[in-house]
Order: C-alpha cells, then structure tokens, then sequence
C-alpha cells in the first residue's frame, strides 16, 4: 500500500513505528490509540537458569523499560506488573518485590542472582533466546534487552518469533476488560499452581468468588513469574482529515463502515 495515495493505514504497532520518522507524514495524520492489553516477554523454557522464578525474576528486574519504550516511541507507557488495573480481580494488581528499588539495585541484584547461580550450578555463560518478529522497532527493542542481560552476565541471542526461544514476545490487545484473560495470556508456561489458580477463576460459580479467585490468581503468577511485562501494546494509525469519524478507543478497532458519516 503506497502512503501517499491512501486515506488510512491501520494496524501499526511497536515493530514499524520508527518508519514514521523516515516519512513525510503530516504529525495531525498520526493517531494512537489508548490500547489496552499485554505487551512483554513470555518465557517458554523453564530449563537451566530459567527452572527457578527467582532467576527469571532477575531477568525481568534488570531491563529498564522507561528507556527502552523512549526509544522507541515518545509517551509510550512501561509496564511492571501484568495488571494495570484490579477489572474483576477483588485485589489490587500484584507487584514485583523489586519495583522498590532503583534501576542501579535491580542490576545489581540480578547481577549477583546470576553469578551465584553458576557458581552454585558449575555453569559455562548462560545463553538466552529471545524470539521477536521483524522490524525496526524490534530491533530497538533487543537492543536494550540484550544490552541488560549482557550488563548482568547474560548472553543473548535474536531468533524468529516463531522459532524455538527461551522468551518470545507477547503483543496482545484486549478484546474486552477481564483480569483474567490478561493472566491466562501471560501464562504460556506456568508452574502447576499458578495454573492451577487460573482454572479455578474460570470454573468460579458466582461473580465474587471469581473475583476473589483471579486476585489468587495474580498473586501466584507475580510469584510464578512466567511472564515480564515492558509497556502496553502500541497501536497507530494514519488517518486522513475527511475520515472525520476515527475515534481512538483502547480496542483498537476501526471498523471501515465507522470512519465517515456517509458510506459512499
């Protein structure tokens, strides 16, 4: 599709978002939704230095996500908890143990965490797959990641998103506002309790024991930690000035049938 001779592109997201800056587009044609969901890195493998959450809790503590979502797009919003907000959980969102220190502590712990780890399990360098797909906004995105494992004596290495990993990106938009669609999403690879806790939210019988079901849920996955959430899914469109009826909303849907009074 050639830019300059259409009235919409839809469907934009972290991967080609830094393209914008290579364009000559008008900065009002530029829209961004308020998109709501999970954006981060699930970890598929759960052997080696990944078979403990404490290790995979150092992994997540040693990125830091308000630089790497700066330099991908401005205002773009971190993220370091699966929840943003309780929905139907009956709890507050459960919080790493680590958001209470600064980024130089959080490297340092994790870096310790690692180095006592091969120590303890006579360990060569610790190799970490990350599985992303194509696109500058990717690249950025490694970039940063691979920077923090590296900086705590892990090394990283870029694979296909569809290729075995140990940690493989999760970009999801919420299809609608429940705690527990963010937590099953999140939990790709979850040890038997923390599923276990999920499929009792689901087979709940009323409302408020579902409630008080997923804030169990949230609390055995922040202590599982199968998932390490960077920022909320980025969502942009180019609209053109006449399609005066695109409205952002936190879906990111644009029915086509939605973006001009008339249909002609």
């Amino acid at each position: 599709m050639r830019i300059a001779t259409s009235d919409l592109v839809s469907g934009g997201s972290f991967a080609d978002w830094p393209l914008l800056a290579t364009a000559d587009i008008a900065p009002a044609a530029i829209r961004v939704d308020p998109a709501v969901g999970l954006f981060g890195l699930a970890i598929v493998s759960r052997t080696g230095f990944l078979a403990e959450a404490a290790n995979r809790a150092a992994i997540s503590q040693a990125i830091d996500r308000t630089a790497l979502t700066a330099a991908i797009a401005p205002n773009w919003e971190a993220a370091d908890r699966i929840l943003a907000e309780p929905l139907d959980s009956a709890g507050l969102p459960q919080v790493p143990s680590w958001t209470l220190l600064n980024q130089d502590e959080r490297r340092a712990g994790a870096r310790l965490r690692v180095a006592t780890w091969r120590e303890q399990a006579q360990s060569g360098p610790i190799r970490m797959r990350i599985a992303l797909p194509a696109g500058s906004g990717a690249t950025i995105l490694y970039a940063h990641v691979a920077a923090a494992l590296l900086r705590i004596g892990i090394l990283p290495e870029r694979v296909a998103i569809d290729a075995p990993a140990d940690l493989r990106l999760i970009d999801l938009v919420a299809p609608y506002d429940s705690a527990r669609w963010y937590l099953a999403n999140a939990c790709i690879v979850c040890s038997a309790s923390a599923q276990a806790a999920l499929d009792a939210a689901r087979a709940a019988p009323t409302l408020a024991e579902r409630s008080q079901r997923i804030a169990a849920a949230d609390a055995a996955l922040n202590e599982d930690v199968p998932f390490i959430p960077l920022a909320r899914p980025l969502r942009w469109s180019l609209v053109a000035t006449r399609l005066q009826q695109w409205q952002p909303n936190s879906r990111a849907w644009h029915p086509l049938n939605r973006l001009r009074p008339d249909t002609k």
